[in-house]
């Protein structure tokens, strides 16, 4: 790949990348970019940009659950499914096993 601004070979490097996320500077490790050794520019390919979108709402989410912001998600969705299995148990919408509904995995 060459620079676009002093065409020049770009190198393929692993850096780190910090990013500030609501008065929080976020770190992610080893991103993959493309630097000219030249000039210093620097160039973000569109899959690093979306992976380090990934891990930097990873984090974010991370922390926010160490400040107790958020709650547990995951936990909470499968009571609400447990809860709701039950309900339609005692209101008689499911008699047998073969009423229960199927997974849908979208």
């Amino acid at each position: 790949m060459k620079c676009k601004f002093c065409s020049r070979e770009m190198r393929k490097t692993v850096t780190p990348f910090k990013r500030p996320v609501k008065g929080e500077c976020l770190k992610v490790n080893d991103i993959e970019v493309y630097r000219c050794p030249g000039c210093g520019a620097t160039y973000f390919p569109r899959e690093t940009i979306q992976w380090c979108g990934r891990k930097t709402g990873e984090r974010l989410v991370e922390v926010a659950k160490e400040r107790g912001y958020v709650k547990d998600f995951e936990r909470e969705v499968a009571e609400r499914k447990k809860i709701d299995l039950e309900n339609a148990i005692r209101r008689g919408d499911i008699k047998k096993r073969k009423d229960i509904p199927f997974k849908v995995f979208t």
